[in-house]
């Protein structure tokens, strides 16, 4: 798996083993998603949920994105999600957090936290 475009194009995102705990969205359908919105990428504020091992909030920050969160309860993915955004370069623009996703929507809400795309992407 890798970063498609961008400032971290071709880099290398470390994954998984087996898929019990993450399914990462195949590349083939990751290029057809980042087409369709690859113009809308610029500046904007990103949420990942069920992040995983990061792919999809990396690639747009790699695309322009100006930051993202990304969500996700397993703590092995939360320690993959560390390593692919320090590796690509694009730490400082992530905030990256352990907990389920319910419970980060309700604390988003509460403060008022907005973002312009949201990737819903669950194994």
């Amino acid at each position: 798996m890798r970063i498609i475009a961008g400032s971290a194009r071709r880099r290398l995102l470390a994954t998984l083993d087996g898929t019990d705990i993450t399914r990462p969205t195949i590349e083939r359908v990751k290029e057809g998603l980042f087409s369709s919105i690859q113009f809308e990428l610029s500046d904007k504020k990103v949420l990942d949920l069920f992040s995983g091992t990061g792919q999809l909030a990396l690639e747009a920050l790699s695309r322009g994105a100006s930051s993202a969160v990304m969500i996700d309860e397993n703590e092995k993915a939360f320690e993959i999600l560390k390593a692919n955004a320090q590796s690509t370069g694009l730490i400082k623009q992530c905030r990256i957090a352990k907990m389920d996703y319910s419970e980060y929507l309700k604390s988003a809400s509460s403060k008022g936290e907005k973002f312009d795309i949201v990737f819903l992407d669950p194994p």
